[in-house]
């Protein structure tokens, strides 16, 4: 993807926009949430009778029984302000791209060429596929025409104790580009099995990394929860397994209810953050990464 239609919407994160029948934008909002839009159709286009709320529609939201082990692979700690790397795939004929590779750099390897390089393997939940770590591990090999200077040219990931997990694979190795438009050849290795256990298969593919930045990435993918609701089941006071406006942070309650109040009666429901934890972890449920519960690392 090129992120063309992105740019040209500014690049918000998660960007909201209502367009008139004509295709002409009326409302744009940087960080979009169900209270604004509602507010925002209301004034153009008048209130609705009655608001139809999640509990009255006629399917359950039923979150997907957890089969395949995840929050048992530690992540590596990185260092701060890293970006994106461009990266390349080569086209695969025979498989999907059931892992994506994510590469990113320390400002010292963007300002002097030298620095760390991070080199993430994740799991796209597209594909409702985990790790046969039975058939081996996950392997990268990094092959370079002088072009780049490694401290690590084979990396293995480590053992894994239960046959099966979805965890990203992390690896941080020194770089050293001494031409950006060169390319850092990456052949990946790993055995993949589909959720449902109607297929297992390795897969190689080849990836092509340049030492320049990618903006147009955004940030790492969310393996695990967000930072920013790390500890939403600690703001709860009074112990009921609720959170109401006055438990919020003061200037966060916006954010917090946009994201997490599905049914828009102002109180996040217990029922309700189990669902948006339920979001994280290629969505097969909460681990001990992503409880809502901060120090569980």
């Amino acid at each position: 993807m090129d992120h063309k239609v992105e740019n040209a919407f500014g690049g918000a994160p998660n960007g909201g926009f209502i367009l008139d029948p004509d295709g002409k934008i009326v409302r744009k909002r940087f960080w979009a949430n169900p209270q604004t839009l509602r507010s925002d159709l209301e004034e153009l286009v008048g209130k609705v009778e009655r608001i139809t709320k999640v509990e009255d529609l006629p399917t359950a939201f039923t979150p997907e029984p957890r089969k395949i082990a995840s929050g048992v692979v530690p992540r590596i700690q990185l260092p701060g302000r890293m970006r994106p790397l461009e990266v390349q795939h080569v086209p695969d004929d025979d498989n999907p791209f059931f892992a994506k590779l994510r590469v990113e750099g320390t400002p010292r390897l963007f300002n002097t060429g030298k620095g760390d390089l991070y080199l993430g393997v994740y799991l796209d939940p597209l594909y409702k596929v985990h790790w046969n770590n039975r058939a081996g591990k996950v392997k990268l090999e990094l092959k370079t025409e002088g072009n780049v200077i490694l401290d690590q040219q084979t990396l293995t990931s480590a053992e894994v104790k239960e046959d099966a997990d979805v965890d990203p694979r992390q690896f941080l190795i020194e770089a050293t580009f001494k031409d950006q438009s060169a390319p850092l050849v990456a052949f990946l290795t790993y055995t993949v099995c589909d959720d449902a256990e109607t297929f297992c298969i390795e897969v190689t593919q080849e990836y092509h990394i340049y030492g320049r930045s990618n903006t147009n990435l955004g940030t790492r993918p969310g393996i695990f929860l967000n930072e920013m609701f790390a500890n939403v089941r600690d703001m709860d006071t009074n112990g009921d397994g609720d959170l109401t406006v006055d438990e919020l942070p003061p200037g966060k309650v916006t954010m917090y209810v946009g994201h997490m109040d599905y049914n828009a009666n102002n109180v996040i429901e217990k029922s309700e953050i189990d669902r948006f934890c339920q979001m994280f972890n290629n969505g097969r449920g909460v681990s001990k990464y992503n409880d809502g519960r901060r120090g569980q690392e």
